[in-house]
């Protein structure tokens, strides 16, 4: 990587003269001791890793190779990628940083890349940045213009305002801007099939375009997953297709979510929902005059195209399993039924657009529209394709009145690992860029081998796997009970999992997160302790995550039960969260179909899927949760796993082995000794080695 400068000074600011700094010719300089980085931060330290980690990424961008880099917490994973890329920028090269979340992306631009660029002379005048986000989050004017006379939209006084905010100066047209929730927002945003991009009217001052222009005149752009893998899958059917401006390099952070992104986006979902929604809006235009018979026999051929699912018996399930041999002749018959239906509909809407110009450029999208769900039902159950399993999922409305059942089909790629071979890898080969996957949690038994598998990363990747700076032998312990017993289904070992629970919270006082692999068992152990621990409760559900964790902050000694959203990206410092409980090893839930498809695609190559898929990815996500509790040099206290297989099955140390190294503990007293040091406080069994008798 070039250096930052050619040798600039630059005084460091205060109250008195400082002797000129030279400007950090390398990465060990800038974040060094007398590095920008210790002049700007306080209470700075230099970590040895988070250098480790930055020049691994350097020299995949420098060299055109991938990347897989785990730094643990603490290590400082952001800036080690973000200098190299800035220093890239100013090589005149540009960077996608991609993220999985909301709250990294805001850290990112609000906070980190300003920090940065300040810090890299040349920066602040040749670096720029913008976040591309999907058409979803902007207002098009177009469609609000056209809503004006919607009565169903019209009549809502939230709407009114959502026009008096279009018209405010400083309208930034995206959603996280609305400074309220508009349930309708879907109605004035535009569909990929419903924009007409330089042929629209306003597309000169058009909110969505707008940013993708001065992403344009960027050199780092931040998006999400989502989007990126959106982008790729475009340009798999249109290399001209796509969003992004051309880039060199792409950064993944929190990539441990990748091969789940990347498999909604490569497949496809069709909901009992998604005609219906089509007809509304077809009724709702109402110079469009279509015969009401059209549209209710239309409406009729989907409700019987779903009904044999949502008759199914199960949540989950394949459409071989639903769709036994003595119904899926009737079944296909419907689907041809309503595929002909739907492109007759298509054919009506654009002679209708052809005939009336007022309303040419709407019902022209709705016609794409048409034509995308007579393809997607088409490929749903006529296509063949070996890479992909078909399945669909029932959601039970939660809606107090009127509570109905909604179906959603999936086609959905068994390995995502043959699919970006072609859309990712291969490009960034050509390109000759770098993709770079980072996160605290990608590695497996102290390796890449399931990352490498799972997404096909090419052989040449370089590879950086560096811990925590944290001492965590001495600011936290892992105790697994060794009087348990093995999680079973039952009302006995939950009364024997809250009982332990109890004890834990009882000796922490509470400030604790209690993560749970199913809700079921959440539930189970909520009822059980509500009104018998004097510690605030606070359970997944009964707030949004945020708030949920801010008034679990707020309480001081509460106990919040959370499932798959508090096992990540939840960051609580200091004595408020003193104990993480994980109810069990968080296993894939092994009947889904996608887990079904994907374990039998591996053991018919002959590979073994426990091993290769089902350890590894458990691994992962316990290395998550347990990250939940140490997030600072100051942080202490005591991870609970109540699963005594990490004790009795031979894959048991493996799994302890690659987690942050705590100490540990399997009998009480110990843990009691343990509480007792860290807060210099008197332990009731300082001197006794054995259990207590209730063990």
């Amino acid at each position: 990587m070039p250096p930052a400068s050619s040798g600039n000074k630059k005084k460091k600011s205060g109250s008195s003269a400082k002797t000129a700094r030279r400007a950090p010719q390398t990465l060990e300089e800038f974040f060094g001791p007398d590095g920008p980085l210790a002049e700007v931060l306080p209470d700075y330290e230099q970590r040895g890793e988070q250098v480790e980690v930055s020049r691994a990424i350097a020299d995949a961008l420098q060299l055109g190779r991938p990347c897989l880099a785990e730094a643990g917490t603490g290590v400082g994973k952001t800036m080690a990628y973000l200098v190299p890329v800035v220093q890239a920028a100013l090589a005149g090269k540009r960077t996608v940083i991609s993220t999985h979340t909301i709250n990294l992306q805001s850290q990112l631009v609000i906070k980190d890349i300003p920090l940065v660029i300040s810090m890299v002379p040349g920066a602040k005048e040749r670096v720029h940045y913008e976040v591309m986000k999907g058409r979803g989050n902007y207002l098009c004017k177009l469609a609000l213009e056209q809503s004006k006379d919607d009565l169903f939209l019209a009549g809502d006084p939230h709407f009114r305002k959502v026009q008096a905010w279009s018209r405010r100066p400083d309208c930034s047209g995206d959603i996280a801007d609305l400074p309220f929730t508009f349930s309708a927002w879907q109605d004035l945003t535009s569909l990929p099939e419903t924009c007409t991009g330089q042929q629209c009217d306003l597309y000169e001052t058009c909110h969505l375009y707008n940013m993708r222009r001065r992403a344009a005149e960027s050199n780092i752009i931040v998006v999400n997953h989502a989007l990126f893998f959106s982008d790729l899958a475009l340009q798999l059917e249109d290399p001209n297709a796509g969003v992004l401006p051309a880039y060199d390099y792409v950064i993944f952070d929190e990539a441990h979510h990748l091969e789940d992104v990347a498999t909604r986006t490569f497949g496809l979902e069709f909901g009992s929902r998604r005609i219906a929604n089509l007809i509304d809006r077809i009724k709702r235009i109402k110079e469009l005059d279509v015969e009401p018979e059209r549209l209710a026999s239309l409406d009729q051929l989907n409700s019987q195209l779903f009904a044999p699912f949502h008759q199914s018996g199960k949540m989950e399930f394949t459409l071989e399993e639903a769709l036994r041999p003595e119904i899926r002749p009737d079944v296909e018959k419907v689907v041809q039924l309503t595929c002909n239906a739907v492109s007759e509909l298509k054919n009506y809407l654009q002679e209708a657009g052809k005939e009336n110009e007022v309303i040419k450029d709407r019902v022209d999208g709705l016609s794409k529209l048409c034509e995308r769900a007579q393809n997607e039902l088409d490929r749903l159950f006529f296509k063949t394709d070996e890479n992909a399993v078909r399945w669909g999922e029932v959601e039970l409305s939660k809606r107090a009145t009127a509570p109905e059942s909604r179906v959603s089909l999936h086609l959905t790629p068994i390995d995502v690992a043959k699919v970006l071979g072609t859309a990712l890898w291969e490009r960034m080969e050509l390109l000759q860029g770098s993709a770079v996957l980072v996160s605290a949690t990608l590695a497996n038994s102290g390796g890449f081998s399931y990352q490498r598998a799972r997404l096909g990363v090419p052989d040449n990747a370089i590879e950086c796997l560096v811990g925590s700076p944290f001492d965590f032998k001495k600011q936290a312990l892992l105790y697994v009970p060794a009087h348990l017993p093995a999680p079973a289904p039952g009302t006995e070992y939950a009364d024997l999992v809250a009982k332990e629970i109890m004890r834990v919270i009882t000796l922490t006082e509470g400030r604790a997160f209690l993560l749970f692999t199913s809700r079921f068992m959440l539930n189970a152990i909520h009822d059980r302790l509500s009104g018998t621990v004097p510690f605030p409760l606070f359970k997944q559900g009964d707030l949004p995550p945020g708030k949920l964790v801010a008034e679990f902050k707020k309480s001081g000694n509460g106990c919040l039960f959370g499932l798959q959203t508090f096992w990540e990206g939840v960051d609580v410092q200091g004595a408020a969260l003193t104990c993480v409980i994980i109810d069990r090893l968080p296993f894939a839930v092994p009947d889904s179909p996608i887990t079904r498809a994907r374990t039998r695609a591996i053991s018919d190559s002959g590979g073994d899927w426990f091993n290769e898929y089902s350890v590894p990815q458990a691994q992962i996500r316990l290395k998550q949760g347990f990250g939940r509790l140490i997030r600072t040099h100051t942080d202490t206290g005591i991870v609970c796993i109540l699963d005594t297989r990490l004790l009795t099955r031979n894959y048991g140390p493996d799994f302890v082995k690659y987690l942050p190294q705590a100490a540990r503990a399997s009998k009480w007293n110990r843990v009691e000794r343990f509480y007792a040091t860290v807060n210099n406080i008197t332990s009731p069994n300082m001197n006794s080695d054995e259990p207590p008798a209730s063990d």
